[in-house]
């Protein structure tokens, strides 16, 4: 199922990343439109999914309006983009095409599903003129220059271990539904003979903690920095949450540079419409943009909208391996749905803590850390939290656990992820991670199942399937 709001809000606030390839208005039926499309879906196919935007320049990120066609919505139905999939994908997958509108023009949408479990390779040739426009047997992907630049290009030598890796995480979900659905109250840790998992660094969290403290008294002078006008500042009485990544081993020397931006902004799958760490760089507002203070790239993003949610976030990135996001709850940011201060949704804040350990696997990894050798710790703070009760209100048909009140105005979490763990086992550590901030409302329980499937449909893109 098409996830609208995602969509909206992707083309609301356009930029290209691995996970997000952007073309010039093209015709599907001519051999540049089959060569752009059919190297864009199987790259993405092969990075595990994404969106493949057109209408858009790649360049300057602005509407290509003088080429626009009459007949968008035919030129881009489903069926066609479907055909040229099944036409040169040696496994085909399903696609599905999503409408954007921006200024009264709408823009199609592809989206591409995750999932692949071994590289989708071309199966035909495409020439244009005496030129390979597409080759039989090569495998696209949404590959990194040097410089942090993305592209659908065929998988260079660097790429196949990323590649292998993410067939090897989508075969092993399979893997663990399977022994979940079989082996259930089975004691698989004695039953294979594995051994316990060694005891946290205790140096991970006490730098994960202390950036956190330090994260907010650095939010808190960018603020009396920012001119804000009464409005915008009334939202700095209502709840925030904060998060701060410490990556072990340290990556020492490394600079905050224009190389690295690209990187951070390339490497971010957008897993929703309002990413974390989300590239500021291209907002219409100057004041909104990324800065480079103190050796790290730094913004405070203040977003007004009766429309949509009210957003302020403020971040910080290190290229040694350490960042933090401060964020206002999108709970007290869309008055017209839930009054501020009043409500804790906690399916949001479950999607919330995935995708923060989601982005940051890809930032580590983009950035070099060896799988095998790499621990994340993140320190988690809630506030305003008080007076609030546990409500489902986003999703009111889809309800988890209403009830329950806050006696205490502020909680922390701590996990240490792994760096080689998989998407599939995510899962396990945002329960981790929320379980004391969901006890806080009177000992509630969110069941791991609940906290499985909506990580799981995060990481698919169907928040709303």
């Amino acid at each position: 199922m098409i996830d609208q709001q995602a969509i909206d809000a992707l083309i609301a606030n356009l930029s290209e990343s691995r996970s997000v390839e952007v073309k010039r208005w093209i015709d599907p039926n001519s051999t540049q439109g089959i060569e752009k499309i059919a190297k864009g879906l199987l790259a993405l196919r092969n990075f595990n999914g994404g969106y493949f935007i057109v209408g858009f320049d790649d360049a300057t990120l602005q509407p290509d309006l003088q080429n626009e066609p009459h007949n968008s919505q035919a030129l881009f139905h489903v069926d066609v983009i479907q055909a040229l999939v099944s036409r040169f994908a040696h496994e085909p997958f399903e696609v599905e095409v999503g409408w954007g509108e921006l200024s009264g023009h709408k823009y199609p949408v592809i989206v591409v599903p995750p999932g692949v479990k071994q590289a989708v390779a071309a199966k035909r040739d495409l020439m244009d003129g005496a030129r390979f426009a597409v080759r039989n047997g090569s495998v696209y992907f949404r590959t990194l220059a040097t410089n942090g630049t993305v592209s659908s290009a065929e998988a260079k030598p660097s790429d196949w271990r990323e590649i292998f890796d993410i067939s090897f995480d989508n075969r092993e979900a399979d893997v663990g539904r399977f022994l979940r659905r079989h082996l259930a109250g089975v004691d698989l840790a004695s039953l294979l003979k594995f051994s316990a998992p060694p005891a946290p660094v205790p140096t991970l969290r006490d730098e994960a903690m202390k950036l956190l403290d330090d994260g907010e008294g650095r939010f808190t002078e960018a603020v009396a920095r920012r001119r804000m006008d009464a409005d915008e500042r009334a939202l700095l009485r209502f709840g925030f949450w904060s998060v701060a990544l410490v990556i072990n081993p340290e990556r020492s020397g490394a600079i905050p540079d224009r190389e690295f931006s690209n990187l951070i902004a390339s490497s971010n799958p957008k897993y929703t419409g309002w990413p974390i760490w989300l590239d500021s760089r291209f907002m219409s507002n100057a004041a909104n943009r990324e800065k480079y203070i103190d050796n790290a790239i730094e913004y405070l993003i203040v977003s007004l909208s009766e429309g949509w949610s009210t957003h302020i976030d403020f971040a910080r990135l290190d290229p040694a391996g350490r960042f933090f996001l401060r964020r206002l709850l999108q709970d007290d940011g869309v008055p017209s749905k839930v009054a501020p201060l009043a409500a804790l949704d906690p399916a949001l804040m479950i999607l919330r803590v995935a995708e923060v350990i989601g982005v940051a696997l890809a930032f580590a990894k983009a950035m070099g850390w060896e799988p095998e050798e790499a621990t994340l710790g993140f320190a988690f703070r809630w506030d305003k939290l008080k007076g609030r009760q546990l409500s489902s209100w986003s999703h009111p048909w889809d309800m988890i656990l209403d009830g329950g009140e806050a006696h205490v105005d502020s909680v922390d979490g701590y996990v240490e992820v792994p760096l080689d763990t998989p998407l599939s086992a995510v899962a396990k550590y945002v329960g981790d991670a929320t379980r004391k901030l969901f006890a806080s409302f009177s000992g509630a329980i969110i069941p791991d199942h609940v906290v499985e499937d909506l990580t799981k449909r995060l990481f698919e893109r169907r928040l709303n399937g």
